[in-house]
């Protein structure tokens, strides 16, 4: 039991990991077709990346479920800043997405007045059915 404790803090004060730490991407959202390159945003499932100021591209996880934001064309037509982890090589995994409006960052979400649920990305009220509302909160 007591070589168990050791092991449990010898493992906590270890240096952090810095391929998990965050970064903080600001720009818009575009549309990638299945060769990373930059396509207009049909109907359909797509594969996003957020462009920066000076046209660079950084590409979400393909299968990063909060990437479904962006399916929502009005998000898409928003500034943003993009809180992300490095995955792999040249792309990085959602942590939260907020719009800058007037200067101030927001919260971005959906939610359900009916049954009082907030999702991360758009659709129907898991609860309901109805359409779910975009919210955007200023953050204090």
């Amino acid at each position: 039991m007591t070589s168990l404790a050791v092991l449990v803090l010898a493992g906590a004060v270890q240096a952090p990991d810095t391929a998990s730490a965050s970064v903080e991407l600001h720009g818009r959202v575009v549309c990638l077709d299945p060769a990373n390159e930059r396509r207009p945003c049909g109907a359909g499932p797509h594969r996003f990346a957020l462009e920066d100021g000076d046209g660079r591209l950084t590409r979400f996880l393909e299968k990063d479920q909060l990437a479904g934001i962006f399916e929502d064309a009005r998000v898409r037509e928003r500034d943003l800043v993009v809180r992300a982890r490095p995955a792999g090589k040249d792309a990085v995994e959602i942590i939260k997405v907020f719009t800058v409006k007037d200067g101030t960052l927001h919260d971005v979400h959906y939610f359900c007045d009916v049954c009082h649920i907030a999702a991360y990305v758009p659709g129907h009220c898991p609860c309901c059915g109805q359409e779910m509302e975009l919210r955007e909160t200023p953050l204090p």
